[in-house]
């Protein structure tokens, strides 16, 4: 198994566990430079979802990741992107 997150490398083996059958809500197969552009934004939203939790905007935070973060970590076929990128989640 791939161990560095951020490659593309591990993206495609990451989206062949999680999509491996075709079906509604599959996210297409992203090229290399598209998942390293989601992957930077994914990265930046992680550090405006912790600017949101120390300013103690826990439900503006709490918004922010359904709304923002979710959606990237499925492009992205990650189930939780928070250990990787060394953030806390409340």
């Amino acid at each position: 198994m791939i161990q560095d997150f951020s490659s593309y490398e591990a993206y495609m083996e990451r989206y062949k566990m999680f999509y491996n059958e075709e079906g509604d809500g599959r996210p297409p197969i992203l090229s290399e430079a598209q998942f390293a552009e989601y992957f930077q934004l994914l990265k930046e939203s992680y550090e405006a979802y912790e600017q949101l939790v120390q300013m103690g905007q826990s439900e503006e935070a709490r918004n922010y990741y359904q709304q923002v973060i979710n959606g990237l970590e499925d492009l992205l076929a990650i189930a939780d992107a928070s250990d990787n990128f060394s953030r806390k989640i409340t």
